[in-house]
């Protein structure tokens, strides 16, 4: 039997109207691990701790608490893995944030601020991480 599985909504804590605490967003949009994060769920593939701390250059108890700070505000949900591990939960950017310009280019939309994301994730990363060594 296959099962198929939809994202699940941001809890009822969650915030999904950020009209009044926009700097609370983006505080925690902001933080360059969780930019990288958003980019790689805003593809619209479901992926696991591990696969987003692989792409982020960081360790999976690090992207946990990202991943738990994105959650505890509604900008990312947790998910079952797709492929039926029941050990395994993935996060996904929720649909009601995901949009698409005319170009066809992928971005989200927060209501109070629209994120569009360069073309190498990993720059913005490496970059951010000079300006933290420097400072």
């Amino acid at each position: 039997m296959i099962r198929i599985y939809r994202p699940q909504p941001p809890p009822a804590a969650a915030v999904t109207d950020f009209s009044s605490e926009p700097s609370r967003l983006l505080l925690t949009v902001g933080e360059p691990t969780r930019w990288v994060v958003l980019r790689e769920l805003l593809r619209g593939t479901p992926l696991s701790v591990q696969e987003l701390a692989q792409r982020a250059g960081c360790k999976a108890n690090q992207m946990s608490k990202h991943l738990a700070v994105l959650s505890k505000l509604g900008v990312v949900a947790l998910m079952p893995s797709p492929d039926g591990d029941g050990r395994k939960q993935c996060f996904v950017v929720p649909e009601i944030f995901r949009r698409t310009d005319r170009a066809g280019r992928l971005m989200l939309d927060f209501g109070v601020c629209l994120l569009r994301f360069g073309d190498d994730v990993r720059e913005t990363v490496s970059s951010a991480a000079k300006d933290r060594i420097r400072s």
